[in-house]
């Protein structure tokens, strides 16, 4: 980390609450689920379709973990009539992954039995480069009793062309979010510069296209975009009923907003990701570790007034 960047990082993390959520309230729906509701509602009202987060990660103890899975139990009944297709995404470390496997692998499942039951996708997000591998087996371990349940991929890490083909050999439906990747990750096990991010992003969604996966493509970068539905319009994916064109673009709360609201209405399927938790603040300075780069952008927010 630079010298600027922990000048930035140490100004945001003693920043008061009440001055953060001035920042955040626009990326987070709020502490409460009936907020969180609340969003997806006028969300679905916009033509939009929505994924819900409860906000939380690396949870240090059995009982944090089971917490987690309990609020998005309560999460799931909550979004019955408000969103019948709001998918949901729980990151592996607030199931207790760091913890144990095999605790994380059953809450996993009960969260996936229950949103098939509902009709629901639910996606298994993936985190900093040490968790791939367990992330990863526990995917594995489930995807077959599981059909609805997906995973995240992230075009910055050299790995992920590998993971790719290991999931796509399994012969099995394969449901995949595709990301750059918000963990700014080590020189020896990721791409550092922005075109060489950007265009592993697009081989990898080539890849995963012509291996028949179902592609959520989650950027706010035009140029990937454009690249995407170039590719898209080239295998005949752009027509039909939104349910079957085996891809959406994804887009995050409170970013780039215009641009979701383009591509919904050149006819793309756009699902907004809806974050909430008790842990907002906590999550905010956990994000402003991993990635400087989010500091820079929140204290310019601060600077000009919001």
């Amino acid at each position: 980390m630079s010298l600027l960047d922990r000048l930035v990082f140490a100004g945001v993390s003693v920043m008061p609450r009440r001055l953060m959520w001035s920042v955040a309230r626009r990326y987070v729906a709020g502490a409460e689920l009936e907020q969180a509701l609340e969003r997806i509602r006028g969300l679905v009202e916009n033509g939009f379709g929505t994924i819900l987060d409860v906000l939380g990660e690396d949870v240090s103890e059995r009982a944090g973990a089971q917490a987690a899975a309990a609020e998005y139990r309560r999460a799931l009944a909550g979004l019955s009539g408000v969103d019948p297709t709001c998918a949901v995404s729980v990151k592996p470390t607030h199931l207790g992954l760091n913890l144990d496997l095999d605790l994380c692998a059953e809450l996993l499942a009960d969260l996936a039995s229950r949103s098939a039951a509902d009709g629901r996708r639910l996606r298994f997000e993936m985190e900093d480069h040490p968790t791939i591998d367990g992330t990863l087996e526990v995917f594995s371990r489930l995807r077959p009793e599981h059909p609805g349940l997906g995973c995240v991929l992230q075009s910055r890490l050299f790995r992920t062309a590998d993971d790719v083909e290991r999931l796509l050999a399994a012969d099995l439906p394969l449901d995949v979010r595709l990301v750059k990747g918000i963990y700014l990750e080590p020189a020896e096990v990721a791409w550092t510069e922005a075109q060489e991010i950007s265009d592993s992003y697009v081989r990898l969604a080539t890849r995963l296209l012509d291996g028949g996966a179902r592609v959520a493509l989650a950027t706010h970068d035009g140029d990937v975009a454009a690249a995407c539905i170039q590719l898209l319009e080239e295998r005949g994916l752009v027509v039909g009923p939104a349910e079957t064109r085996g891809y959406e673009f994804e887009c995050l709360m409170g970013v780039r907003e215009d641009f979701a609201a383009s591509l919904r209405d050149q006819g793309h399927p756009v699902r907004v990701y809806v974050p909430y938790g008790q842990d907002w603040h906590a999550y905010s300075v956990r994000r402003l570790r991993k990635n400087p780069q989010i500091a820079r952008h929140i204290m310019r927010a601060v600077l000009r007034g919001g």
